[in-house]
């Protein structure tokens, strides 16, 4: 698949026709201060955005439009941290549960298999979530 579309906020600008390994190198090199955000869409049809990069966590969102809109997130499959965590994202503290900051080395993978196929990968350890908008 090398024909997304993609925004970083490191570079503050949207590029089109970008391969994966292109948007997987970017949201690698997430770090919490200057990048914080990749977002890649593949047409209409699907969106992945990813988020943080601070203390080596990231927010991994998937967005569908067929058969109709649904939106998922990635969640680590452990027991609920009481402690919600703060991950940085276009300069502001977004406070998140726990388990929807994932380790950004075990968010690389996935992000690699979605960029490559455009679908859902189901890994050990982790689960998608849909949310109800």
């Amino acid at each position: 698949m090398n024909d997304w579309r993609m925004y970083t906020d490191g570079s503050g600008e949207e590029r089109n026709h970008v391969a994966w390994h292109e948007v997987l190198k970017a949201i690698s090199e997430l770090d919490g201060r200057e990048k914080t955000l990749v977002h890649a869409a593949y047409g209409e049809h699907v969106d992945l955005v990813i988020g943080g990069g601070n203390d080596g966590s990231v927010l991994v969102q998937w967005k569908e439009y067929e058969p109709g809109e649904q939106h998922f997130v990635l969640v680590a499959d452990r027991a609920e941290d009481a402690v919600p965590r703060v991950l940085t994202i276009e300069g502001a503290g977004v406070e998140l549960p726990a388990t929807w900051c994932i380790p950004l080395e075990q968010a690389v993978p996935v992000c690699g298999d979605i960029l490559r196929t455009c679908e859902k990968p189901e890994y050990p350890a982790l689960r998608w979530i849909a949310l109800e908008l």
